[in-house]
């Protein structure tokens, strides 16, 4: 494919991204929420990735009463960019409307004594962070090699603790902690993965969970407090990547129970 055609392509990529996104945006503005959602989220089956297009999509869920699909999506724009202030205050407000208002399972222990700053900062910036560093560990070696200057040691290992720590924040941030979103109220959470294994405990709407485990289309869930249990996959919305929509809004009869 010629440079030109690389042009338009992108040309017309970009086009059609802007008129679904201000089409989205009008809609939500008029209050047509599910068809501002229904936009949006051809933009992510479209594998648009970016924070502005997940925070829209919550707040259109949130605004349509589907709380669960807005609190994935807020995630999802705070794990692209954990910046975004209204997608903090919204989700905040999001789940104070949830039955028990947990909070978000907390990261590996590791993760956050080594990485302390890495839930600070947008993914981009650990990611051409920790490319600089590298390009610039290189050149320092380089220049060492043609004139060996103390000093150029200590900023060859400084080039290289940067190109490390934040390679590190960047890989973490592109292959983050399964989070997830139950559907439903009423999830049965089991001792095993059977619907005969007694229930240990219950998911309500909204609450969130960290995958650990998978079996035959169950998932080991571990909530805050740190209990844990088996569920069905599909009691849940996966906060990702790979992002899936969060309007599908059915239930195996198997895992419904009265209210």
């Amino acid at each position: 494919m010629s440079a030109v055609s690389i042009l338009v392509a992108f040309v017309i990529g970009a086009t059609a991204y802007n008129e679904a996104f201000d089409q989205a945006l009008e809609h939500y503005r008029a209050g047509h929420f599910a068809e501002s959602i229904a936009l949006y989220e051809q933009l992510v089956a479209e594998r648009v990735e970016r924070p502005e297009v997940f925070l829209n999509l919550a707040n259109a869920y949130h605004r349509n009463g589907q709380y669960p699909a807005a609190i994935a999506n807020y995630e999802r724009a705070l794990r692209l960019d954990p910046t975004m202030e209204e997608a903090q205050f919204n989700l905040t407000q999001c789940v104070g409307r949830t039955k028990r208002r947990l909070e978000r399972p907390e990261n590996p222990g590791w993760e956050s004594a080594l990485l302390f700053w890495h839930d600070t900062i947008p993914r981009s910036v650990a990611h051409w962070t920790s490319i600089a560093a590298w390009v610039l560990l290189w050149l320092v070696l380089a220049v060492r090699l043609w004139r060996p200057l103390p000093y150029l040691r200590l900023a060859a290992l400084a080039a290289l603790v940067v190109a490390v720590a934040f390679g590190a924040s960047a890989w973490i941030k592109y292959s983050p902690s399964p989070l997830a979103v139950a559907r439903y109220d009423h999830t049965p959470v089991r001792f095993g993965t059977s619907e005969d294994d007694d229930i240990r405990f219950e998911l309500f709407e909204g609450d969130r969970v960290l995958i650990d485990g998978k079996a035959n289309g169950w998932v080991r869930v571990t909530i805050a407090d740190g209990e844990r249990g088996w569920t069905r996959l599909d009691n849940l919305i996966r906060v990702g990547p790979p992002y899936e929509n969060g309007a599908n809004d059915t239930t195996p009869e198997t895992n419904r129970r009265p209210g």
